[in-house]
């Protein structure tokens, strides 16, 4: 093996220097195949870190506005159903700890309302949230430049409203104005004063177009409730694979607890991968597109490396001759070119990996790529960070690149010492 290894270490993949050149120059054929076993794995570790990066990004934000488990009054919709609704006590926590161990729990409250300026009106459905909330972090972070989230503890200032981007453009609001909020509550058309204390921007237009925020005590004084009081219990802080198993657990500990007690009471329970199925439905489709991205890109690094292969032997015909008569076996010159081309996947794979990290980097600091939002609900190309799966892809794309070398290598086995005296 050393010998093959020193061999193919010492034949050179340039061809000859041309008359009146000093220095001799890669074959057409070598690069060709460094430039395309390099193509072929930027295609690959992009599509792959896009669609880490999409999904992440989406599932983010559907569960920013949905939460990963919500649990509500059984009761049907309408403008009483907070006075009717959810009260997180000291044993409900207790039985959704258990059930759903290393989750927290916060009271919200759906309330439908209407905006009115002077000129016109937007129909939202007002959430009253927690400060330190899952859904109060995520509108956090989404808010337009120069705004900051105010404060939603208890004893906050004034009536604060943060509404999206869509609703602040249809009726020509900016942050710091004061807007008139009408609920309709109990039969009686109540009406409050709030300020604009921040306008967000998610690019999910079904639920930038409807949703506002706002601190929870505000509704829960609106409808005569107490602290304890909400609409629903959202119920966040677990993994990803995790959400069912602990939906189905807390469904038994609820039924378990309504026995126990006598209760009347009944509790809906739903969950992220139910109410936002249609965009997770929609993700699974990229897995689709990426093995196929990947079997594509495979086969023509295959094709690549087999043509660049079957150029370097006959560029080396009277090498293969010449070793063949001074005896070494076959399997031994077929190791030399193997070897000799896996020189060319590694340079192509060196160089396909720096320019992938560099669009990765430089795409996810200064979002060069954009998108529409409206169709994609992000404003630009999301690339996932994942040096790990980066790595086992370069892995697979060297196993199989050495393994399709090993077919073009048996033709050496043809060559017979006395023709290629005679080879031009």
């Amino acid at each position: 093996m050393r010998i093959e290894l020193e061999l193919a270490r010492r034949l050179s993949l340039r061809q000859r220097a041309a008359a009146g050149r000093r220095h001799s120059r890669l074959a057409p054929g070598v690069v060709i195949a460094i430039a395309g076993t390099a193509l072929s794995l930027l295609v690959m570790v992009l599509a792959v870190s896009i669609a880490t990066g999409f999904k992440t990004e989406i599932r983010q934000k559907v569960t920013g506005f949905e939460q990963q488990i919500t649990v509500s009054q059984a009761e049907g919709y309408g403008a009483e159903r907070v006075n009717r609704g959810i009260r997180l006590t000291d044993s409900l926590r207790t039985i959704i700890a258990d059930a759903a161990p290393g989750s927290h729990a916060s009271l919200r409250i759906h309330q439908p309302a209407m905006i009115k300026t002077d000129t016109d009106f937007e129909g939202i459905v007002l959430q009253g949230i927690t400060d330190g909330s899952d859904t109060y972090r995520f509108i956090a972070r989404q808010t337009a430049e120069g705004d900051t989230m105010p404060h939603f503890a208890y004893g906050h200032e004034g009536n604060p409203i943060v509404i999206s981007r869509t609703t602040a453009s249809a009726l020509g609001l900016a942050t710091g104005e004061t807007v008139a909020v009408h609920f309709f509550i109990g039969g009686n058309l109540l009406t409050r004063k709030m300020r604009v204390a921040a306008v967000y921007d998610t690019h999910f237009g079904e639920y930038d177009k409807l949703m506002a925020f706002c601190p929870i005590d505000i509704l829960q004084r609106l409808n005569h409730t107490d602290s304890l009081t909400g609409t629903s219990i959202d119920i966040n802080g677990l993994d990803t694979d995790m959400i069912d198993e602990a939906t189905a657990s807390l469904r038994a500990g609820l039924f378990e607890h309504l026995q126990t007690t006598g209760s009347t009471e009944s509790y809906r329970i739903d969950n992220v991968n139910t109410t936002g199925a249609i965009y997770f439905n929609w993700l699974e489709l990229l897995d689709t597109n990426i093995v196929v991205i990947l079997s594509l890109m495979g086969c023509v690094t295959g094709f690549t490396l087999i043509s660049s292969l079957l150029i370097i032997i006959l560029q080396r015909v009277r090498t293969i001759g010449l070793l063949k008569a001074l005896g070494a076996a076959d399997s031994q010159i077929r190791r030399v070119f193997v070897m000799m081309a896996c020189r060319i996947v590694a340079a192509g794979l060196i160089a396909g990996n720096l320019v992938a990290v560099a669009i990765i980097v430089l795409q996810n600091r200064l979002h060069i790529i954009p998108l529409n939002p409206e169709a994609y609900y992000l404003n630009y190309v999301p690339m996932a960070e994942c040096f790990g799966t980066i790595a086992l892809i370069d892995v697979a794309v060297a196993i199989v690149s050495v393994a399709l070398l090993l077919i073009p290598s048996h033709l050496i086995s043809r060559i017979s010492p006395a023709e290629t005296m005679r080879y031009e």
